[in-house]
């Protein structure tokens, strides 16, 4: 008569000897030596991220540069005007800015989504086109030259003051790399800065004998705009977000070393 098996003692060498399990299920390591898990979700939507990052510098360098060729040719060359040239260039505008402010789903913005960034952001894109059409629906012909003035100028004031509050907070929001930075910030200095000074040489001319030919000084500082613009647009695109490499999967050694 055949005895029952008994449980192998302790130390007995059955104990140890290795079971093969079904083929397709998970080999359990031993008591305190938990196999470590893989991540696959957060890892796609860390990708998914980078992506989203990129493109956005991507699509916005783009069209900072489209906006600052568009503005070349036609100041250049008149023959390439064209109806609604205004509407166009600073639609090209708007859109850029639009995207470095909020980024690809919410991923790449240049203000770290900051709000006082985006609404600087936001109210430079926006002024623009609003200025466009507020000529286009009330041609200045038909306002008083002193109010076309002053409308124009608070314009252009309102939008150099949002810039400068966006392009110090991409200065600080560290969501730019730091060799380029302070670059929109510098870039903004030195346009608004030929423009500033050479209002206040017309007008300090305007007031003597002597009124020189300020034409190459103007289309000097017309070019300065959208040859920054351009620079810009090209440091957006060279220093887009990469992601970083994936890393090697993990290998599990088993059974695991005591």
């Amino acid at each position: 008569m055949t005895q029952p098996s008994q449980p192998p003692a302790a130390g007995d060498a059955s104990s140890s000897a290795a079971v093969p399990a079904p083929a397709g299920d998970h080999v359990s390591a031993a008591p305190g030596h938990a196999a470590p898990e893989v991540p696959t979700t957060s890892s796609s939507v860390a990708g998914s991220d980078a992506f989203d990052a990129r493109l956005t510098w991507l699509l916005g360098g783009s069209l900072l540069i489209a906006h600052a060729v568009l503005g070349l040719m036609l100041s250049g060359n008149p023959l390439f005007a064209f109806p609604g040239a205004g509407l166009v260039i600073d639609g090209v505008w708007a859109a850029g800015l639009l995207v470095f402010a909020f980024g690809i789903r919410g991923r790449g913005s240049v203000v770290g989504r900051r709000p006082l960034g985006i609404a600087g952001l936001a109210i430079a894109a926006v002024v623009p086109l609003l200025t466009d059409l507020l000529w286009w629906v009330v041609p200045a012909e038909a306002w008083n030259s002193t109010t076309a003035f002053m409308a124009g100028n608070g314009m252009t004031v309102l939008s150099l003051c949002a810039l400068i509050v966006a392009t110090v907070v991409i200065g600080r929001a560290g969501a730019v790399p730091h060799r380029v930075r302070w670059v929109p910030l510098i870039v903004l200095a030195v346009v608004a800065g030929a423009q500033i000074v050479l209002s206040i040489a017309s007008v300090a001319y305007a007031q003597t004998r002597v009124v020189p030919d300020l034409t190459g000084a103007y289309y000097f500082a017309a070019t300065l705009r959208p040859l920054g613009v351009l620079l810009l647009g090209i440091l957006a695109i060279v220093s887009a977000p990469r992601p970083a490499p994936r890393p090697a999967p993990p290998t599990q050694v088993y059974p695991p070393a005591s």
